[in-house]
């Protein structure tokens, strides 16, 4: 069982790899363009705000790269003073409250996209806000004029995969599997 969560894991890891070495690609065109557009006095405003978006989407896209590759900031000095049992009880500690963490925004981004009410509504935007006064459906993005939820769902993927990792990660540990994750991508 644990050797489907790690192929799984796995493939993830490579859209992941994938998504991020394009949408790096994209910023940096997209800046590119403006400078570009600016120098020559023909400015486009909405390049701006899409490189803004692309570079959030690839700091949560490499957020749950990193879950997974356990490459996360560390304070090591406990690391270095505690015997290797407990340094192996504080692993999968740490482990499992980043499953809870990304457990818990699965839960956040299901309440705030609440699509129980946009399917009672019958998917009337104005009726959803009305009733549960959350405007997410409602609000277009400055330049690009798109409904922000569109932008904004980088968040449920992203804990949907961060939550996979982070149970990966988990049961290797707790079942004393080596990490199947690679070292370097």
């Amino acid at each position: 069982m644990l050797a489907v969560f790690q192929k799984v894991s796995a493939g993830i890891l490579a859209i992941e790899k994938a998504l991020l070495i394009f949408l790096a690609a994209a910023v940096t065109g997209l800046i590119l363009l403006n400078v570009v557009t600016r120098s020559v006095d023909y400015a486009l405003y909405w390049v701006d705000e899409l490189a803004i978006y692309a570079m959030i989407w690839m700091v949560m896209i490499g957020a749950s790269m990193i879950v997974r590759l356990r490459k996360g900031i560390a304070v090591t000095i406990l690391d270095e003073v505690l015997p290797t049992n407990i340094k192996a009880v504080l692993a999968l500690i740490v482990d499992f409250m980043v499953l809870a963490f990304s457990a818990t925004l699965i839960w956040l981004s299901y309440i705030w996209y609440d699509p129980l009410t946009l399917i009672a509504v019958d998917f009337d935007l104005a009726a959803f806000s009305a009733d549960s006064f959350n405007f997410i459906y409602e609000e277009p993005t400055n330049t690009l004029g798109i409904p922000k939820f569109w932008i904004w769902l980088i968040i449920p993927i992203v804990a949907i995969t961060m939550t996979w990792h982070a149970f990966t990660n988990f049961a290797e540990r707790l079942l004393k599997v080596p990490s199947a994750a690679p070292e370097v991508i």
